[in-house]
């Protein structure tokens, strides 16, 4: 089985909020217990790139399998 995509459908991955349509970033909240860093588990990109690199990242830290 493949592992899942780093983006809105990941398991870490509470909520994925694409605003750029009203000149914002991709806001993404984490699920409860998983951190960006410190206690953050909301943080906010200007690319969907850099928000599926971070979520890979933070998968890899937390265990869980990211394609």
């Amino acid at each position: 089985m493949k592992p899942p995509k780093a983006g809105p459908k990941h398991p870490i991955v509470e909520h994925w909020d694409d605003e750029r349509s009203l000149g914002n970033g991709i806001i993404v909240t984490l699920r409860d217990g998983v951190y960006f860093y410190d206690d953050c588990g909301v943080m906010g990109f200007d690319t969907s790139a850099e928000a599926k690199g971070e979520v890979r990242r933070i998968a890899k830290i937390v265990g869980e399998p990211a394609a």
